[in-house]
């Protein structure tokens, strides 16, 4: 009796579960899929198996497309390169070699910057003056934004003896600006006025570096709500930034303390190549931006799910030799209409004469 009562209720549950597992198979893949098969009972348990692993296989790589865009810390690139005539000659910031402090301005010394260009007409001095400017420390920055360099790189022949050789603009900016510390050691910074954010390097005071600089422009797309907020409060490239950043080769060549005064440090510099790395990245691995790649994936579900379909379960036809009627849409009517307007449409039809001749039949 009491069997007869637990199996009477387990009953209802049994049929609960049964019931959820005929719903799942039918949503899967419906009972009367393949009523014009053959073997319905066959291809309709392979359809369904094989429908679920496909269905499997694509959550699978939806969730670790997702989990790649969102943790991974992974930030695709896009990546373009393309040449300018001209760039504008990199400024400079001399910063003391500890953080905190203070760079030294030697009194009776001024001016404390000198700047000397180069080109093919020879040198010329540039006017400039030194600022004070703070980062971490409190610096001198020398800026350069009204000045270029060129792409005047040629072959020049000094005489038919010589081998040729290629010359490049570059600019020399001598300092006495110094470190105060022991170290005798001078941050120097390289920005322009599109991006002040300087890239460092390091130089000993009182020495002569001579280098060369590659451009690289990082555009950063910063799709989210933050930068919305900052676009609509006047900021117009809170959304698309471009930072530049200076790659600077560089080798001491001299020691300019044993002839002058040692503070006196100078710095030149020219470009390598006038070839500028474009790259563009969103700011964060998970922005705007990744949200609506996500949805371009859902979107592209149903194209995919309907490419299976075709490849393995298309749709059933009654008689698959006859020919297939098709008619043109309004569009593809009116392009007919502009294009083939030679085309003759008077001509008689297959069917014209069968039905004249069944009327004089008649």
């Amino acid at each position: 009796m009491s069997a007869a009562s637990r199996g009477a209720a387990r009953g209802p549950e049994e049929e609960e579960k049964k019931s959820s597992w005929e719903h799942f198979k039918e949503w899967l893949l419906p009972s009367t899929t393949f009523e014009q098969s053959g073997s319905p009972k066959k291809d309709l348990a392979f359809g369904r198996i094989i429908l679920a692993l496909f269905y499997l296989a694509l959550t699978g790589v939806f969730v670790y497309t997702v989990v790649r865009l969102c943790y991974s810390g992974r930030i695709e690139l896009f990546s373009n390169l393309y040449k300018v005539d001209f760039v504008e000659a990199p400024s400079l910031a001399f910063c003391p070699f500890n953080p905190n402090d203070t760079i030294q301005w030697p009194a009776g010394t001024e001016p404390w910057v000198s700047a000397t260009k180069y080109d093919l007409k020879g040198s010329h001095g540039l006017s400039i003056t030194a600022r004070n400017c703070s980062f971490d420390r409190s610096c001198g920055c020398v800026d350069m934004g009204a000045y270029r360099l060129f792409d005047s790189a040629r072959e020049t022949h000094q005489d038919p003896a010589h081998h040729a050789m290629v010359f490049r603009e570059n600019v020399e900016i001598r300092t006495n600006l110094s470190d105060p510390s022991a170290e005798r050691v001078l941050k120097v910074g390289i920005y322009d006025s599109f991006d002040t954010a300087p890239d460092w390097f390091y130089v000993n005071q009182g020495s002569m570096f001579i280098g060369q600089l590659e451009l690289i422009i990082w555009t950063v797309v910063d799709i989210s709500v933050q930068g919305l907020l900052n676009t609509f409060k006047g900021d117009w490239r809170a959304m698309v930034k471009n930072r530049h950043i200076f790659r600077y080769t560089s080798q001491q060549i001299g020691n300019t303390r044993l002839h002058k005064e040692w503070s006196e440090t100078s710095v030149r510099y020219e470009m390598k190549t006038f070839f500028v790395e474009e790259t563009m990245s969103s700011h964060r691995a998970f922005s705007l931006y990744t949200v609506g790649v996500i949805l371009a994936l859902i979107a592209f579900r149903w194209v995919v799910v309907d490419a299976f379909f075709m490849i393995t379960m298309p749709e059933w036809t009654e008689k698959k030799d006859v020919p297939v009627n098709r008619e043109l849409t309004p569009t593809a009517i009116w392009f007919r209409n502009l294009c083939c307007c030679c085309l003759d449409d008077s001509e008689p039809r297959e069917r014209d004469p069968l039905m004249d001749g069944k009327a004089s039949q008649a």
